[in-house]
């Protein structure tokens, strides 16, 4: 059994798989299920050494809205093959503040079924198109704390004691076959909203979610169907500018304790994922 595995949902992340694969391997992710949404991208030939390592294993899923049900089959058919399981998207990075392991932070949550933990929402950085280094180097302003997208969670738990998605709750939330979830300060989410917290907390761990990226792939990702509901987003292109502002108040350079390590894990992969040619507007298409 490994300690701590991924399910993830994608649909044309090829230019990120790679980044965001080896970022959470350093983290302590020993194992990635993932659930192929009808990509049309070089995503095979980036996962291909992950595959042949045994580290990554990927699900085609033709299902639109697919992220529920890649969900619920990652739960019923991997219950025995993780401690922990975190469930995220690819534009989403786990980690503790602290640069401790995050599974020797999880051991303090062993009691409970699962961890909700916080996001911190980015915004696009000053960027009109995609910019050529990493993702998690590119983008470094955020929205604030008291935000209310970053008093959404993004849950991580105990597969043999999770249900699955917490009915008319959405991916933020599960059902448990005993107990409730906590937060990252032990304090339970068995209220509604359950999928959020009161205020944002970011001591122990915390989900960085680049949820606008540039303002060409916004607009591409306007497009793109949501992976929980298959619609589209109803921002429109007239809030963008309000969004951008929003998204861009703290400064935010946490993650980057990590960059020299990442760069090493990417270099030493043998592929830099900048190289890869994606089509306009691809990424995002199920953040």
């Amino acid at each position: 059994m490994h300690y701590l595995a991924v399910c993830a949902i994608y649909r044309d992340e090829a230019l990120f798989l790679q980044e965001w694969i080896e970022f959470h391997r350093l983290v302590g992710v020993e194992k990635f299920f993932l659930y192929d949404n009808l990509s049309t991208d070089e995503h095979e030939e980036v996962l291909a050494p992950y595959l042949e390592e045994g580290i990554v294993e990927v699900t085609p899923w033709p299902d639109v809205p697919g992220q529920g049900s890649a969900y619920a089959d990652c739960l019923e058919r991997r219950r025995a093959d993780a401690r922990w399981m975190a469930f995220i998207d690819i534009d989403e990075y786990l980690f503790s503040p602290t640069l401790v392991p995050v599974p020797q932070v999880l051991k303090d949550y062993e009691q409970w079924p699962g961890v909700h933990v916080n996001w911190a929402v980015f915004g696009p950085s000053g960027h009109v198109t995609p910019p050529p280094g990493l993702l998690t180097e590119s983008y470094t302003d955020r929205a604030p704390d008291n935000h209310p997208f970053n008093r959404m969670c993004k849950c991580v738990v105990d597969p043999r004691r999770a249900i699955g998605i917490a009915a008319g709750v959405s991916v933020h939330a599960f059902d448990y076959t005993e107990g409730h979830g906590v937060d990252e300060n032990f304090q339970p989410r068995n209220q509604r909203p359950r999928g959020q917290t009161e205020k944002s907390s970011y001591t122990r761990l915390r989900v960085n979610h680049y949820y606008m990226k540039s303002k060409e792939e916004w607009f591409g990702k306007m497009n793109a169907p949501k992976a929980d509901t298959g619609l589209p987003r109803q921002y429109g292109a007239h809030g963008y500018d309000r969004m951008a502002a929003d998204f861009s108040v703290v400064h935010d350079e946490t993650i980057l304790a990590y960059l020299p390590a990442l760069k090493e894990a990417i270099a030493a992969a043998g592929r830099r994922p900048a190289t890869l040619s994606v089509k306009p507007f691809s990424s995002g298409a199920l953040g």
